[in-house]
């Protein structure tokens, strides 16, 4: 349970910016099959948006009373969690120098979402 808490808060954003660099600095960006180069942007794209949805979640979920912040807390982190495997799935099968940071982001984010509903 530590290495999944560890993996939550430490490892998504050095690895969002790590991406982000990557993919600016990378030329070309999409390369030959183009269809998994998409995919890892999707997957990029996707765990940038998880990662703002935490934030989101967060300020968001401080104003609410006790039994909706609960409902939203699941709810949440179902979405999170789902959307995560998702973008992990993605940058498995994308090609191109943003799956690995793709990857230990969603990893990280999806970990977060676990301990999220664990200690709530």
């Amino acid at each position: 349970m530590i290495f999944i808490g560890l993996a939550g808060y430490l490892v998504p954003i050095p690895s969002l910016i790590w991406a982000w660099v990557r993919w600016f600095k990378s030329k070309p960006r999409f390369v030959s099959p183009a269809w998994r180069s998409v995919l890892a942007f999707s997957g990029l794209i996707l765990v940038s948006g998880i990662g703002l949805f935490v934030v989101l979640v967060f300020f968001y979920a401080n104003g609410l009373p006790e039994p909706a912040k609960y409902a939203l807390a699941v709810t949440s982190s179902r979405f999170g969690f789902i959307a995560s495997a998702l973008a992990l799935l993605l940058s498995l099968v994308g090609k191109g120098p943003v799956c690995a940071p793709v990857a230990l982001a969603s990893f990280g984010l999806g970990s977060f979402w676990v301990i999220a509903l664990a200690m709530y």
